[in-house]
């Protein structure tokens, strides 16, 4: 009976909670909507198509830029009076018996959003939308819940101890900072404070009850796993398992096996649509109680009819039964099972090879890449040799950049006993073997270096061999204006906009922003696309699954391992691949 009344407020306003979540999709949808479209016309008054981060002083530097700042503030401010003022109203008066009005609570959000008035309010703002994303503390928006940082970025504070401990600090202190603070909202919201106010009530009443906030947290994120885990062994694992003994036709294991996965995929998409509002409900019952020396107790209302959840769950049902009747019969089609994602080694042979050498571009083309990527600098004396970082200290023990030697001075350096390369040395190596993604890199990354890598790549009668890439967007739009005949692509990890439209042959992006409706759109305009830096097995095997052209990675055997492995798949381990991995 206890585990009971603890769960009540929780599954008794499920269906106002699934009310309120319509209504605030459906809204925000369209503000989402209405903003992309106004922002695609201020781009296109001033010729361009989308904002990335190769371009991202266009913001702050034309008119049209301030709009469109102006627009994204706007929306992320309908995204925090929506999903989190309105919400902690909504579930406010739903756990005190009162009527709540979804639309009422909304304008009440919205009327709130004057408590973030002030350098308190920006800060918390700022928190919302970047930190709470990154921290995993739940008190984010949907427009940037996936927000993270990039594996490049990671990647550098991982290879170097003192950024590591650095950001675990940071990471930490943030955090604790959080949790002292996560009544805040509630009071500023619920008893009219101050954010500053509300900030300081927060720290009191957590540091009076963390003896019982702590478990009761941990026994409210324990209990919510629990229902997932039985929901999913009772309405997946084991149906399943039985249909699955069952002798019949393939055509129609395969209907069911779509069918309870794709149920599955619902509950894990329930659960996730519903944990900030189960969170919201938790927070809200501690703070009453703290908040009323322990005397609040939950208001049940009286049974109601509830037609538009019946309504909800009759139109899933319907659609998973079509999805699976659909997918059983055009299975290859749906599921994708033609793997013809290449492989690209980054920094040449990635991490089972020196990087950026010889070896590296004959170890990437043993173990089955089609590509590698290399980054070129120049050096004092004119040559162009291939080094990722702005020196050779990492690599090589030299605190020099390649600007500041000879070709003579770095030719005498060995990374893992191999010499540092020349851009020829690397063409002539990768002919007839791989293509070669040149990146232009570096301090002496400009006009003359492309120019120059051209120069060297038609003297080599390497064009069809070789494609010139880049972080900086006007080096590649000058390449590709100059040398149309050369294959050019843009590396972006910031994106908004059609950015499908850009003049390039190639377009490599980050991880996050590499969406299957992102890569169908470059694809319908004749481009191609790689995703860097794939390098976790999950993501390899997300990538490898999708419609990308090539990933770019360090991890060149996992990923040949998992290529070669994938065609030979059980339709059970394809079907779950692609719709609880994959997102589908």
């Amino acid at each position: 009976m206890k585990i009971k009344s603890r769960i009540k407020p929780y599954y008794k306003e499920i269906p106002k909670l699934l009310q309120f979540q319509f209504v605030s999709f459906v809204i925000l949808a369209a503000a989402t909507w209405i903003v992309s479209i106004a922002c695609s016309y201020l781009l296109g008054l001033s010729g361009k198509v989308a904002i990335t981060s190769g371009n991202l002083g266009y913001l702050f530097t034309t008119w049209q830029g301030y709009v469109i700042i102006a627009l994204l503030i706007l929306l992320v401010l309908c995204y925090i009076a929506i999903e989190l003022n309105a919400l902690i109203i909504y579930c406010n008066k739903l756990l005190d018996g009162k009527e709540a009005s979804v639309f009422q609570s909304i304008k009440s959000g919205f009327i709130s959003l004057k408590k973030y008035k002030g350098i308190r309010g920006i800060l918390l703002i700022l928190f919302v939308v970047f930190l709470a994303p990154i921290l995993g503390l739940g008190f984010s928006i949907s427009l940037t819940e996936t927000f993270y940082i990039p594996n490049f970025i990671t990647s550098v504070i991982i290879s170097s101890p003192l950024l590591l401990t650095i950001t675990t600090i940071v990471m930490l202190s943030l955090t604790i900072f959080a949790i002292l603070n996560c009544f805040i909202l509630h009071g500023a919201l619920l008893d009219n404070l101050t954010l500053k106010e509300a900030g300081l009530a927060s720290q009191k009443i957590l540091k009076q009850n963390l003896r019982n906030f702590i478990p009761e947290m941990l026994s409210f994120i324990g209990i919510i796993l629990l229902v997932i885990a039985i929901l999913a062994i009772v309405f997946f694992g084991i149906p399943l398992a039985i249909v699955r003994l069952i002798p019949m036709d393939e055509t129609v294991l395969i209907f069911f096996e779509i069918f309870f996965v794709s149920i599955l995929r619902i509950i894990i998409s329930f659960a996730m649509l519903m944990s900030i509002s189960f969170l919201i409900i938790k927070l809200s019952i501690l703070y009453k109680k703290y908040h009323d020396d322990k005397k609040w107790s939950y208001r049940e209302k009286a049974k109601s009819h509830h037609p538009f959840v019946i309504a909800l769950a009759i139109t899933t049902i319907v659609a998973c039964v079509s999805f699976s009747l659909y997918g059983a019969t055009h299975f290859n089609e749906v599921f994708n099972t033609q793997i013809t994602t290449e492989i690209v080694g980054h920094r040449a042979g990635g991490s089972d090879a020196p990087e950026n050498t010889v070896k590296g571009i004959e170890v990437a083309y043993e173990l089955g890449a089609t590509g590698s990527e290399i980054d070129i600098q120049r050096t004092a004396d004119g040559y162009y040799v291939i080094n990722h970082d702005n020196d050779f200290s990492r690599v090589a023990g030299v605190n020099k950049t390649p600007a500041e030697m000879t070709l003579a001075e770095i030719k005498k350096l060995r990374i893992d006993g191999e010499p540092v390369p020349t851009l020829e040395e690397m063409l002539e190596a990768a002919r007839n073997k791989v293509t070669l993604f040149v990146e232009l890199k570096g301090s002496t990354a400009d006009e003359q270096m492309a120019d120059d890598a051209v120069r060297i790549i038609k003297e080599m009668n390497m064009q069809d061999q070789a494609v010139i890439i880049s972080l900086n967007q006007g080096l590649i739009e000058y390449t590709e204006n100059k040398y149309p005949e050369m294959l050019t692509g843009f590396l972006a990890f910031i994106s908004l906009g059609q950015i499908e439209n850009m003049p390039f042959d190639y377009l490599s992006l980050e991880e996050e922003i590499s969406t299957d409706d992102v890569i169908a759109a470059i694809h319908n305009k004749g481009k191609k696309v790689t995703v860097w830096t794939v390098n976790k097995e999950n993501d390899i095997r997300r990538f490898m699954n999708g419609n990308a052209d090539a990933i770019v990675t360090d991890a060149i055997s996992v990923s040949k391992e998992i290529k070669e492995q994938l065609p030979n798949r059980d339709p059970l381990e394809i079907i779950f691949q692609k719709i609880i991995l994959s997102g589908v």
